[in-house]
Order: C-alpha cells, then structure tokens, then sequence
C-alpha cells in the first residue's frame, strides 16, 4: 500500500493531512495578502456574524481535500466512490452541508425583514454565481471536446442540448458530454450543489417570505425550531437521511440558525466558551460516523456551524486576513479545484508518472495544488466575481415589496 492509500484508509492521518495542507494554505494566502489588489480586495473581519467568512476557506479546501484522494483512486481504478474513512467523506459532505447552512442563514434575514427587493435579490444570485459557473463550463465542454480529438461523438443538436443543461447549473439534468462517460469528473462533480442552491433561492426563499407575512419572527423561530427537532428524531430513528430530503433538513439548519442568532438569549449561548468547547469537541465524533447521512454527523455539523456564527475562530485564526481571503475566494475554489486535479492526475497518468502521486511525492503535490487553485481562484475573485456583482447591484433597481407591519 503507497502513501497516498495508507492516508486514503486512516481517518487518523487524514485529519492530520487535511490540517497541514490547510495550515499550509494559511500561510500561502498570507503571502498572497502582500499583493495590494488582493489585500484591498479581502473582506474586512468584523463580529457580525462571528467567524464566518473564515468558516468558508476551511470548508472549500475540505472539499478539495476529498476530492485529491477521491480523484487519484479513480484514476487508478476507473471508481469514482465515497472510502471507508469517515474523515474524508465528512471533507466533502459535511462540508457541503454547512455551505447549504450557510445559504439557508443568510437568506433568512433577508427574505424574512420588512420588505424584499425580489429584482436585485434575483440579479444579485445570477451575477454572483452564473459568470464564473458560465467560464468553467465553456472550459469543461473545451476539455472534453480536446480529450476526444476534436470528433463529435453525438449530433450537434444533442451537444447543444448538453451544454443548456450543464449551463443552467445541472437544474435540466447534468448528463455525459460528447458521449465520454462520467465526464462530470473534469470538475470533480461539485456542480450537483448548485441544483439545491437554486432550488432553494426559487422556492425555499418565496416560502420563508410568504410564512413571515402571516407569522410572528417569535412563531416562526419556534416552529424552525421544533420541526428541526423533530426531523433529527426521525433521522435518529430511521438510521439515514440522503438526497433532497437531506439536504432540505441542511437548509433548515440554517434557517433555524438565523433566529438563534437574532434571539437575545440564543446569541448568549452560540456566543459562550462553554458552547464552543462543546462544538469543537464534538468534531470528532465525526471520526466515528461513516457519513454525514445520519442525525449525529447533522447535529455535529449544525453545533459547528453555531459556534462559527457565535465568535468561534479557532484562537483568532479564523478572523485573520489570510483566513478570510480563502473565505472570499471560496466559490473559485469550490469550482476550480476540480480541474486542476484532473489535468495534474491526468498529465501524470499519461506521463508514466501517476505512482509518483501515490508515494511521499504526494506530500508536495497537494501544496502544489493548492497554492494554484489558490491563485486562480483570487484571481477569478478579483477579476471575474467582484466586477459582475459590482455590475449586478448597478443593473438591479431598488423596488421593493411591501410587507405588513
């Protein structure tokens, strides 16, 4: 067994893998802070909403964690599957998990205040997410198109289809490009997410807006709250939880999540040393669970994402400008990072090479690899998101909805 598959079976050297490689990306991103656009461009730390911006950084390289072992154990073996390491699985599906958190606790404040600017929300998601997803896409169907010698393997009408439906971020279905099967591993998969994201900001959102017209902010948290519960019971008891039904209870989490925080009594405790202790802690029960489908890894997963919102920064380093700037730059990286370990993997496959990624070269591999998808994600930040949500917010116009009282 090389290096590469003895990390891939221990959870143990893992997490301990995953800590270097992040600390690592730590001090790489301090470096980066030394350029003036990027350090004007990152994000200023503040208390509102605790630690959250840091939060981002260590989940997108949680997934690109996952997805470096995931990636080589396909390339030496054609499956693309989830390990035996409840470590690495929980890189990239907890992960996930909290990001959709995130949304659903975000989207709470706004779609529950007083009045909602449906037009700027819309056009701010679009402009936020759409042109950088658009680029990757456009460089996925190149790749493909290149891997298959510039030969149509379907009829033009069929590619183009192919295309409408990657672009509408997999909503329309997400199938093979130009007849090469599984070629949603150009970018790792992770285009599945975005599917609920919109989902959620098409239906979730008008939902929450249209319950906050008739319920009190008081009712409703205490709704969240007990259906929250009582989903975690079901869970408990029925073992598992997978797909949309999953994912909609992440989403709730998040929603649940926004009126803790906005309580007096709810901010008290997330925001305690006590409360932190116990959510750091419960991390590794993570060790012990195989995935993130059952109601502990929910419960660890939600107590994490509630001490992040209530100050929780890991002795500060969460609210470092190094650690906030891989936050800022979290999205790149979450739709990169695929295609650079693809074409790494793939180069050294062709290359006779591939075994040299598997053994202690491995160790300056990953760096490596992060540190480019760290560049081109900042990159793509500075040049590419912040300029079209900058022209998202122009085009949007300010009128709202009026809401009861």
């Amino acid at each position: 067994m090389n290096t590469l598959e003895t990390i891939h079976e221990s959870a143990l050297l893992s997490a301990a893998m995953f800590v270097a490689f992040f600390g690592f990306l730590l001090i790489f991103s301090g470096v980066i802070q030394k350029i003036d656009i990027f350090r004007q461009s990152t994000t200023v730390s503040s208390d509102r909403y605790g630690s959250l911006d840091g939060l981002r950084g260590i989940l997108a390289f949680g997934v690109v964690t996952h997805h470096a072992l995931t990636a080589y154990i396909y390339f030496t073996t054609g499956a693309w599957d989830w390990s035996r390491n409840p470590v690495l699985n929980h890189l990239g599906q907890t992960t996930v998990a909290i990001f959709f958190m995130i949304t659903g606790f975000l989207f709470t404040e706004k779609c529950t205040a007083r009045s909602l600017n449906w037009r700027s929300l819309y056009i701010s998601r679009i402009a936020r997410l759409a042109p950088l997803y658009s680029i990757v896409v456009v460089i996925v169907f190149a790749a493909v198109l290149a891997l298959s010698d510039f030969t149509l393997r379907v009829p033009p009408a069929e590619l183009l289809k192919q295309f409408v439906q990657w672009l509408a971020f997999v909503c329309l279905g997400r199938p093979d490009i130009n007849g090469m099967a599984m070629s949603w591993t150009l970018i790792a998969g992770v285009n599945w997410s975005l599917k609920f994201e919109w989902a959620f900001y098409l239906f979730g959102v008008p939902l929450l807006f249209a319950v906050s017209r008739v319920l009190s902010r008081g009712s409703m948290f205490v709704g969240s709250l007990g259906l929250l519960a009582a989903a975690i019971v079901l869970v408990g008891i029925r073992g598992e939880l997978d797909g949309t039904p999953l994912y909609m209870l992440h989403f709730l989490c998040g929603i649940t999540s926004a009126f803790i925080y906005e309580n007096k009594l709810g901010r008290a405790v997330i925001s305690s040393r006590m409360f932190h202790l116990v959510a750091a802690s419960s991390a590794i029960l993570l060790g012990f669970v195989p995935n993130s489908h059952n109601a502990l890894a929910l419960v660890v997963a939600l107590l994490i994402f509630l001490a992040s919102i209530g100050g929780l920064s890991i002795f500060g380093i969460l609210k470092r400008p190094s650690a906030v700037w891989l936050g800022d730059i979290s999205y790149g990286v979450y739709l990169i990072h695929g295609l650079i370990l693809y074409g790494t993997l793939y180069a050294l496959k062709q290359h006779g090479l591939l075994s040299y990624f598997g053994s202690p070269l491995f160790i300056g591999i990953l760096p490596t690899i992060g540190a480019v998808v760290t560049i081109l994600a900042s990159l793509s930040y500075v040049y590419i998101e912040k300029p079209m949500i900058a022209l998202g917010r122009s085009l949007a116009k300010r009128k709202t909805v009026g809401a009861q009282p």
